[in-house]
């Protein structure tokens, strides 16, 4: 070990381990996947649908997130005897959830805009 840095400290049997740290990305799955929720949810109160392009933006981006983290989360959480696996595949499944719904959507959207389009140019 090099001069001036830490040892790590040995971990009694049964003591508490720390677990701020230890499985990050499942962490942060969970957290990305509920923001794509949130933002999801700003349509039930009418506030998303003043610019609806936004948070359907910020739930594709946080979805994004989502799931690539939640990858890591898993391959941590077992190398780590199970933890944080729950939370990363709950993250996985919301974040693909999330994109299946905003691709639905955009489907819809662009299926209006067309229909709208061939009712105005017969008109």
């Amino acid at each position: 070990m090099t001069e001036g840095a830490a040892r790590p400290r040995p971990v009694a049997e049964g003591a508490a381990r720390p677990l701020a740290g230890r499985n990050r990305a499942a962490k942060v799955s969970g957290f990305s996947a509920l923001w794509a929720v949130a933002s999801l949810g700003n349509f039930a109160t009418g506030l998303a649908w003043m610019n609806p392009g936004v948070f359907v933006g910020m739930a594709v981006l946080a979805a994004l997130i989502a799931v690539p983290a939640g990858h890591v989360g898993r391959f941590r959480g077992r190398r780590l005897g199970g933890e944080g696996r729950g939370l990363a595949l709950a993250g996985i499944l919301t974040g693909w959830l999330v994109l299946v719904v905003c691709a639905l959507a955009a489907l819809a959207y662009l299926g209006l805009v067309a229909g709208l389009a061939v009712l105005v140019d017969h008109a």
